[in-house]
């Protein structure tokens, strides 16, 4: 079954009592067990939660989100070794060969790329003049047509205002690290060594490998802000739009699941390409119209 996402936006005290998770709220509280939770959100500053309840959390494979001042994402705590075959794991990811790593890294270029010309489908807007780089993208994409592909796909697809300045730019943002909150989550949950990374190799940066596999992603991100217009000021209502990133359907390779689920495919799938020394085995979201799966 699917795990939650739980987004604290109001002054709270957090606790963890026999396997659960304990929100106070002035006088409301509510119960949610550990083993359903997938990522915990603090977005407010005046949310109290002990280091104890913190180590509880990364126990129980949680990802835990922190925000800064502007309330957006600025830090994230997850497990270390939490996965029993990590030794093994990690040992296969060092052994990867540079060219099966530049394989790897086309296969995710070519994924984002169909995804974000399916994102300027949906909207109605010319995918066309986006997919055409899918087509160009080499080994390692040498000739970056990654960024080429970029900035082709959100002149078309925003209607104002551009990536890094105008009115999406916040949504964007917050979207991606709610995201980038999932999939570290589940790297570091299947043992992986989440800054080893298969493209990005930056020795200052901790999530290398996540910031990998989020490219395929981010176009999901995009089609929530644009369908539902999701600009200017973050309302907590917005945010939770967002949050919910996890529960929206893409298509793999067996089917349709929701992103939570297709982050596990994935990383499953890597794992897979690395031990066979084969790109071919590599499994990638595909992006379709937006529809959320649904919860049993």
């Amino acid at each position: 079954m699917p795990k939650r996402t739980i987004c604290i936006q109001n002054p709270a005290r957090l606790s963890v009592r026999n396997g659960l998770l304990l929100i106070e709220q002035d006088q409301r509280s509510a119960t949610i067990p550990l083993e359903d939770i997938w990522v915990l959100i603090l977005e407010t500053h005046q949310a109290r939660i002990s280091t104890s309840a913190l180590s509880a959390m990364v126990d129980n494979g949680i990802g835990v989100m922190m925000c800064g001042d502007d309330h957006m994402p600025n830090g994230l705590l997850l497990p270390i070794g939490a996965h029993s075959r990590h030794a093994a794991i990690v040992e296969d990811q060092f052994a990867i060969s540079k060219p099966l790593k530049k394989r790897l890294w086309q296969q995710m270029v070519i994924a984002k790329i169909r995804n974000q010309a399916a994102v300027a489908d949906l909207l109605g807007r010319d995918g066309k003049s986006v997919l055409r780089f899918a087509a160009e993208v080499q080994s390692g994409d040498v000739t970056n047509r990654e960024a080429a592909a970029a900035s082709a796909y959100f002149r078309t697809a925003i209607p104002y205002g551009t990536r890094r300045d105008g009115p999406y730019a916040a949504s964007f943002d917050y979207g991606y690290g709610v995201l980038r909150a999932g999939i570290g989550r589940e790297a570091v949950g299947g043992g992986w060594l989440v800054s080893r990374g298969i493209h990005h190799d930056n020795n200052l940066n901790a999530f290398n490998l996540v910031d990998d596999l989020i490219e395929p992603f981010r176009p999901v991100v995009d089609l929530i802000v644009l369908t539902n217009d999701i600009r200017d000021d973050l309302t907590k209502d917005k945010k939770a739009i967002l949050a919910s990133v996890f529960e929206y359907l893409v298509q793999m390779p067996d089917g349709k699941m929701p992103v939570q689920a297709a982050i596990t495919d994935v990383f499953h799938s890597l794992r897979e390409a690395v031990l066979d020394n084969d790109y071919t085995k590599l499994r990638l979201p595909e992006v379709i119209a937006l529809q959320k799966g649904r919860f049993e």
